[in-house]
């Protein structure tokens, strides 16, 4: 059965080696023209963003024919499933196009509404991270591995989207003394909160499933948590479109955490 840990255990080496095979494309094909055009939810779409997505798809059809995928560039709406493959082939188009390296490789398994696994490669630094249920969550770089555990104390270090509103900059401003914002792209700041590079990770605007799966899964196999504006764990499965709302992760003291976040949402 695939949702057992020791599937994802005796595969690890194939899907790093999966994410690899696109974050080669990625990388040859950077600073090349590329063609580039708008999603109906206005979000750039290049072709590399297909071709990853094609190498992704073959690599985990290869593990297990029967599993389905939903990935950004091929999933159907008003079609849900109970145990899948959630994808995005590449995690910060729009950094990407103009040249910046914090764009990723997203896999994650979906099993009864929440991640069981997760994995984020970042080609432009060939770093990898990944997070098994119960068998806790990891870094690989230069084929050295190394368990991750997230800081228990309260770093003063935000990492956000660059498109945080100011009325909420302000805010963490006022709450959270000697603050330092760094704002990078896509879900690689889950991987740099649960490699203690962080403490906390707000996000206000929408984003999709396969933007969070991965990420969430390696960053509470970390130690940290995920959770919507309920301040309950973020679920999977929430609706045909695969959207999500507000959601923020964070390591440390959850109390500290949860009482920032209920600040945020009464800003509007």
């Amino acid at each position: 059965m695939i949702s057992d840990k020791c599937f994802f255990l005796d595969n690890i080496e194939r899907i790093k080696t999966i994410c690899a095979r696109a974050g080669s494309i990625q990388i040859e094909f950077q600073n090349k023209t590329l063609q580039i055009r708008s999603k109906t939810d206005n979000t750039p779409l290049t072709e590399v963003d297909l071709m990853s997505h094609e190498i992704i798809v073959q690599g985990l059809q290869e593990l297990d024919t029967s599993i389905p995928i939903v990935s950004e560039e091929g999933f159907e709406e008003d079609v849900t499933f109970n145990n899948f493959w959630i994808v995005d082939p590449l995690d910060g188009t729009r950094n990407y196009i103009n040249k910046g390296d914090n764009y990723c490789v997203n896999i994650g398994f979906i099993s009864d509404n929440f991640p069981i696994f997760g994995a984020i490669y970042i080609p432009s630094k060939n770093e990898f991270f990944y997070g098994i249920n119960g068998q806790g969550a990891h870094y690989v770089f230069n084929d050295k591995s190394q368990r991750l555990k997230t800081k228990n104390s309260v770093d003063r270090t935000v990492l956000t989207s660059s498109a945080i509103n100011q009325k909420k900059l302000d805010v963490l401003n006022a709450l959270i003394s000697n603050l330092e914002i760094e704002k990078i792209s896509s879900a690689i700041k889950f991987g740099y909160i649960a490699k203690g590079l962080g403490n906390f990770y707000p996000r206000f605007g929408p984003t999709y499933e396969w933007d969070t799966a991965a990420g969430q899964c390696i960053l509470e196999e970390s130690g940290g948590k995920v959770v919507d504006s309920n301040l309950s764990r973020l679920s999977y499965n929430k609706n045909k479109q695969y959207l999500n709302k507000e959601f923020f992760a964070f390591s440390g003291d959850t109390s500290y955490w949860e009482g920032i976040i209920t600040h945020l949402l009464q800003t509007s």
